[in-house]
Parts: structure tokens; sequence; C-alpha cells
């Protein structure tokens, strides 16, 4: 076990590393995972027509909570191979999970990704069952431009109302160094997203109070992200009543704030457990009514 902490600690550095070598560091983590751990897995379960509208399940042997996982890449990348590690992390406390992928820029923009993740989550709802989940217990986590797309949905009705949803068929959400108010500079996210939306694309712009329990996690050291994103959302899901609960972490990576959750790199600051409580407590007011 300690020779693949190392090799898990030597990935780590290639994901930091560049984006090149991202998909390799994640493949080889992944790898490493599957074999000291192998899980029960359905890929490839498609939620829609289109050749990306696909999804990955890792199933549970009975009616478990169930934790849809939203990753991020700037709307442009990534992929839901990439995180097997997620999954792993996350059917070791029980919960079956599902991670979609989603259109991608260029041939996606603003807002078709966050129709697609409305899709996803439909199929979840309605399929679940087949899978050992609870469609009553569906949680959603998001990461980067995962929180992001997961917020926009969680916030503004319309996507899931489109698909015979509402917020409330989400029971909670925690969101992983999202963006959920920025303003977008660079060219590629500007077309992304087309400056005539650049006040609709803000989730505070939907936030009405009826959205989920919500747990935003960010940390000081994330060069990626800015704080204010964290700070902005924070505050107008509590001036709407939201129950929402936040946690600071100091020196993470906006890469650590999705590696993290893996027990192979939580150390002394372990997301998945602070993620796992946020839920239970969410369970355990529900058995309670």
């Amino acid at each position: 076990m300690k020779v693949f902490i190392l090799f898990g600690t030597l990935v780590l550095v290639c994901l930091k590393l560049s984006t090149a070598t991202a998909g390799i560091g994640s493949f080889m983590l992944n790898n490493a995972i599957k074999i000291t751990h192998p899980i029960e897995s359905e890929k490839n379960v498609s939620y829609g027509s289109q050749t990306w509208q696909s999804l990955n399940v890792y199933p549970k042997q009975q009616a478990s909570p169930v934790v849809i996982f939203i990753y991020g890449g700037g709307w442009s990348k990534g992929s839901k191979e990439q995180y097997h590690f997620v999954a792993d992390a996350l059917v070791r406390l029980g919960y079956v999970v599902v991670i979609p992928d989603y259109i991608k820029y260029p041939d996606g923009k603003f807002p078709s990704f966050i129709n697609d993740i409305a899709l996803a989550t439909a199929w979840v709802k309605h399929n679940i069952t087949d899978y050992g989940g609870n469609p009553q217990q569906l949680f959603m986590v998001g990461h980067s431009a995962g929180a992001y797309n997961a917020a926009m949905l969680l916030a503004d009705s319309t996507y899931l109302n489109i698909v015979g949803l509402d917020k409330q068929d989400i029971k909670g959400f925690v969101g992983l160094a999202g963006p959920y108010n920025f303003t977008p500079q660079e060219p590629k996210y500007i077309q992304t997203f087309g400056r005539e939306n650049f006040k609709q694309m803000k989730v505070n712009h939907h936030v009405d109070g009826t959205e989920p329990a919500t747990l935003l996690l960010h940390s000081t050291g994330d060069k990626t992200v800015g704080l204010f994103n964290f700070e902005t959302f924070r505050n107008r899901l509590s001036a709407d009543g939201v129950h929402v609960k936040t946690k600071l972490y100091d020196n993470l990576s906006h890469v650590d704030m999705v590696l993290k959750i893996h027990p192979w790199f939580a150390g002394e600051i372990d997301l998945r457990a602070d993620i796992n409580a946020f839920f239970q407590q969410l369970l355990k007011q529900s058995e309670h009514g």
C-alpha cells in the first residue's frame, strides 16, 4: 500500500504540472486505485441522444443515497473517466455515485452544458433504483466549472423544470471552488458564455431562497478561482434564507480541492469527511421530518 501511496504522490505532481500531464496523471492514478480497490461500475450509460451524453454509474446493493458528481475543466476539457478516484472515495462511504459527461466548448456554449447536467439528473431520478440508489436521496457535488454548472442548475429552476424536475429533487449540494459569479476576461471564456450573457450567467442573479441545503468549500491557496465567488454566493444564499454552511481551507491549490476527496491524498484535510458529514446530517434531518 505504501508503494501505491508514493505512486499517487508522483501522480499528484503530474496533475499539478500542466494540462498536458493531467490526463496522463489521472489515468495512472485511477488505474492504481482500480488495482488496489476494485469497485463495480456501469460505463457509458446513455442519458440522451447525443454521443457525449453518457455517464458512469457506481452501484450498490441496496437503496443507498446517491451523489451526482460534476467535474470541472474550464467548460472545455475533462471526462468522467478521469474522476474514478472521486467515485471510489464516495463508494467507500456507501453512496451510489454517478458521473456524467457533458458538452464542452467550442461545440457547447452557455447554457448548453447546464442543460446536459439537467438531463443527466433527470435520468438519475428515473433510473437510479436499477443501480441500488434511492431517488429520494439525491445529492450533488461539483468542482470548479462543475460546481458552477451544478449551482446554476439549482439556482435557476428553468433547467430542471424543462426535464420535469425541480430544485427540491436535490437534497443537498456541495460546491468545491466554484466560479459562481465571475465575469469572463479571457477570450475563451468570453466566447463560451457570450458578452450578452454576462449578467444572466452569474448564479446570484437567480437565487430565490428555494435552493437545497448547500455546503461551500474553498481555499485561500486557490489561484485559479477567486475567493469572491465563495463569499458572494455564500452571502446571497444566506440572505435568502437558504441553509448554507461554509469551510475555508488554508493553502490548498485548485487541484487539491478535488484530489483531497480521496483518502490517498486527504491527510489532515479530508474533504470527503466534510462532504459526508454534511450529507449525513441532511439525511438524519429528513428521517425526523
